[in-house]
Order: structure tokens, then C-alpha cells, then sequence
């Protein structure tokens, strides 16, 4: 499904997005010093930033997302039981 050009964020909301993915980020930082990896990458991919071409809010998002990936020790169970929502959202914000 295409999305209209409408519907991504431009960059004068990217400032607003990375604060709200910093915020997350101590979220996530949270759950995985409680050895809580997988809940720390699903609260990651719930929290995504919308729509954007911002390569900033992008790059900062994957940041997060690859630190919660790295901290799972069994990474194809973790794909294989994951809901295709999330995985369809953790592709469609990794950087370009």
C-alpha cells in the first residue's frame, strides 16, 4: 500500500519526534537491565516514529531498535513468534 506524501512528517516536526524516541530509549534502556530484551524491542516497534523522511528521527529510532535487537540471544525465535505488525513496522523504520 502506497502512502500519500501527505502523511509523512516533515522536518520541522523531526525535533519533537527525537525527543519523544529519547524518551523511549530510557524506556527501553529500563527493560533491558531488567533482562527484559524482547518486551524492550516490542515497547521499541509500538512507540515508532510516524511516517517521516527525516533521516535523523530514523537513524535515532533504529538506534534504539538495534540495541534491544542485540541484547536478544535467540533472534529467529524471536522473528518467528513475532506478530507480522511488528515486523512489517521494524522494517519499514530501519534507516535507508
Amino acid at each position: 500500500m502506497m502512502v500519500a506524501t501527505d502523511d509523512f512528517v516533515e522536518a520541522d516536526n523531526a525535533e519533537a519526534i527525537i525527543s519523544r524516541i529519547k524518551h523511549k530509549s530510557r524506556n527501553i534502556e529500563s527493560l533491558l537491565k531488567q533482562s527484559k530484551p524482547v518486551e524492550a524491542l516490542k515497547t521499541d516497534v509500538e512507540g515508532s516514529p510516524p511516517n517521516t523522511r527525516d533521516e535523523r528521527c530514523k537513524s535515532a529510532n533504529w538506534i534504539v531498535v538495534h540495541r534491544a535487537i542485540m541484547a536478544i540471544k535467540d533472534l529467529d525465535a524471536l522473528f518467528s513468534s513475532l506478530d507480522p505488525e511488528y515486523y512489517d513496522i521494524l522494517m519499514k523504520n530501519k534507516p535507508c
